[in-house]
């Protein structure tokens, strides 16, 4: 089983993330369970989601304390992620620019990974109330660093979830987050399959 935790801010899209994941693991036939924690819910309040993916049943309910990886979609709530709970092992994945999560990460003891989804959003006009909605991107990433699903799984519930006039756009955006993750920090990471995700 792998688990996986996302933290970001309300309007964001994490939990649009988290749903689309499911769907795009259900597709492969995976098992799967996909879920969210809210505090206070209003946009720009820290959110908390959580997924696992197993290839056998999922009997846990709980919350997800040590994840394999570890999503944060905004740098504000970097610090709240780490302090959530990690592991030996954890792979980090954050909305930063290379150059950022460069002086940002390296002191941390994970094998880390950057993706600019804040950018990917901006460029394509995908905001909302002047806040970039940076979910699409990061469903990119997130198959690219986890390899849990395939973008082509990604790009399907995309086409079939997303409404016409925004899915040409929103298949940029998760392939660009696909293309555009950089590893910044090598780490004692999770056994990883071989990779078979292509961007098309």
């Amino acid at each position: 089983m792998v688990e996986v935790r996302f933290h970001s801010l309300g309007g964001q899209g994490a939990v649009t993330l988290i749903n689309m994941m499911a769907q795009a693991g259900d597709l492969i036939g995976r098992n799967v369970q996909a879920f969210p924690f809210f505090g206070a819910e209003r946009r720009g309040a820290p959110v908390m989601c959580f997924l696992r993916m197993d290839d056998k049943p999922i009997d846990l309910r709980s919350q997800i304390y040590q994840p394999d990886f570890l999503v944060v979609m905004s740098p504000s709530v970097l610090d709240v992620a780490i302090e959530e709970g990690t592991k030996e092992g954890t792979v980090l994945l954050v909305n930063m620019k290379e150059d950022q999560a460069k002086s940002s990460l390296a002191h941390l003891p994970f094998a880390s990974y950057a993706v600019d989804g804040t950018s990917i959003a901006i460029d394509l006009g995908m905001e909302v109330e002047g806040l970039p909605v940076v979910n699409i991107a990061f469903l990119g990433a997130v198959s690219y660093v986890t390899e849990l699903v395939p973008l082509e799984a990604i790009t399907e519930v995309i086409r079939d979830s997303t409404p016409e006039s925004r899915v040409e756009a929103s298949m940029e955006a998760a392939r660009r987050g696909f293309t555009s993750v950089v590893e910044i920090k090598k780490g004692k990471a999770p056994a990883r399959r071989e990779r078979k995700n292509a961007a098309p």
